[in-house]
């Protein structure tokens, strides 16, 4: 009984490894198969320029200056771009994006072409393409990034050789840059703020105050805090201090919590007498969650024996952004019957197909006037095919072969269709014998009596026969018997369906009654 069950073990161990090596075999045979997405890297890069806050194009900046990077792109009709995609690239070192950055690029109807991701730490920017550059052709765009210098690697009052990545290679530019600023001696109030990088909602607002050392008295500092911003009153403090000619403070006593109050529009700061400086920093948050490219604050100092100061900043401009757009064909299709009038057939079916020989789109049927219209079709060679034909008409599976191309951009087609046509055989009989009699004359009527074909007689075998006849309801009505038979005018209705092409119909007559000859009496001998 223990050799049966350690067997039974054994294969049960045996069954799973088998299990385990065929699932193995099915995940790495599947994943064969799925196509790992091109990174295109600079290769759609196609010029780069740095423009200055007013959208100007530079090569000379100043050291705090935001500087925007402008590319144009383009994706050529002859790269066979997919959803899932990317460019890749990485922003030159000497210039810093302000924060990490994600945001869309999308044409001028909304739809999104891409997306964009930005990260601060490396530069590196990744576009990720939407399903639009598989439905679009002649697809180019831009692309924005407001940076600044990165002052670890920029000293300033320098031309620095700014390599960019553009065309699958890179590009430089030579670009001015000016020197450092030292505070002014007679500098009384001066302040600046910027975003915080890892939390762009969060905004770090610093005020220097009397750098010149002036005897100011009862100095007060008034804060007004700008558009799409609420302060952390909590984050506001403010010290005594000893600022150098580069900004570098060193903290002293700090001013007293009780000294700060708050006012409808920010806060302001009680000094006192003031004869040394003050550095106040404190925090904002952007309603916007850190949407916009910069923010305003303004402050001023005020005091018994002193001239008001007053100031306005903005943080420098920070974000990035873009667009792209496509252009598409259309073709309209007029399904006509083959007949001298042309006239439109409504319920035609169509499926098209790409120049891959792959199924774009099915089920496209003609309306009412016996059009259909397809748009928004990328450039390429397509065909129509036909896979329903309007009731009561021949299907023609011929491809209608048309491409979409900057030369033709919208197209105009048209397919004839030729209709279904049936047959009518008569067969003239006799009432009494059904042998089959030849000359009876008919004509050929639509359903309401009027004359499609006269003169029609049946042959020697009794039959006429009529081809080429649209589905429809129709009549024959005999026009003249034959010899020695009676005229039947009774008309002889049969209808012709796309369920039954071909019909025959029968008509008998009766014999004239025969007129017995009057006898002829004996002449009388004379």
């Amino acid at each position: 009984m223990k050799k049966r069950t350690t067997m039974t073990s054994n294969l049960k161990k045996f069954g799973l490894a088998f299990l385990s090596v065929i699932l193995l075999v099915n995940v790495l045979f599947q994943t064969n198969f799925v196509k790992a997405a091109t990174n295109y890297g600079s290769d759609f890069l196609k010029t780069v320029e740095l423009l200055d806050a007013d959208g100007n194009p530079q090569t000379d900046f100043g050291y705090y200056d935001s500087i925007k990077v402008h590319y144009t792109w383009e994706i050529p009709n002859s790269t066979n771009v997919k959803e899932g995609d990317t460019m890749e690239f990485v922003l030159p070192p000497e210039l810093k994006i302000v924060t990490d950055l994600d945001f869309s690029l999308k044409d001028h109807d909304g739809n999104t072409v891409g997306h964009v991701i930005a990260k601060k730490s490396t530069g590196q920017v990744v576009i990720t393409f939407t399903d639009f550059v598989e439905k679009n052709s002649n697809i180019s765009g831009y692309l924005d990034f407001w940076t600044n210098w990165d002052k670890s690697l920029v000293e300033g009052n320098e031309n620095v050789p700014v390599e960019f990545p553009v065309n699958g290679t890179t590009e430089t530019i030579d670009v001015g840059v000016g020197g450092k600023n030292q505070i002014d001696p007679d500098e009384s109030l001066y302040k600046y703020g910027w975003a915080n990088a890892e939390h762009p909602e969060l905004i770090q607002w610093v005020v220097r105050v009397n750098y010149s050392k002036q005897n100011i008295q009862n100095a007060v500092y008034e804060d007004f805090i700008g558009p799409k911003q609420v302060v952390d009153f909590n984050s506001i403090k403010a010290f005594h201090g000893e600022f150098d000619p580069d900004d570098n403070f060193t903290p002293g006593a700090e001013v007293p919590s009780s000294a700060i109050t708050q006012t409808t529009e920010g806060f302001k700061v009680d000094l006192g007498n003031l004869t040394d400086s003050v550095k106040i920093s404190y925090y904002t948050t952007s309603t916007d969650n850190g949407a916009s490219p910069n923010y305003t604050n303004k402050g001023q100092l005020t005091g018994d024996n002193f001239i008001k100061q007053e100031i306005e900043v903005a943080t420098p401009t920070s974000g990035g952004g873009g667009g792209g757009e496509g252009t598409t064909g259309s073709v309209e299709l007029t399904k006509t019957d083959d007949s001298s009038q042309k006239n439109p057939l409504e319920g035609a079916e169509f499926k098209l197909v790409n120049g891959a020989g792959t199924i774009v789109q099915t089920g496209l049927k003609t309306n009412i006037d016996g059009k259909l219209t397809i748009s928004n079709l990328k450039y390429d060679t397509y065909q129509l095919i036909e896979t329903k034909a309007p009731q009561g008409y021949v299907l023609d599976a011929s491809p209608v072969e048309f491409t979409i191309d900057d030369a033709h951009q919208s197209l105009f087609l048209s397919k004839e269709n030729s209709a279904i046509k049936g047959s009518v055989s008569l067969e003239k009989v006799d009432h009494d014998t059904q042998n089959l009699l030849a000359d009876a004359e008919f004509e050929l009527q639509d359903k309401d009596g009027n004359t499609l074909q006269p003169n029609l007689k049946t042959d020697k075998m009794g039959k006429l026969t009529v081809t080429d006849l649209l589905p429809g309801e129709y009549q024959f009505v005999e026009t003249k018997a034959p010899t020695g038979y009676i005229l039947d005018a009774t008309p002889v209705k049969f209808k012709i369906s796309t369920e039954a092409l071909n019909v025959t119909v029968t008509k008998e007559n009766t014999k004239k009654p025969e007129i017995p000859k009057v006898p002829v009496p004996p002449k009388t001998p004379e």
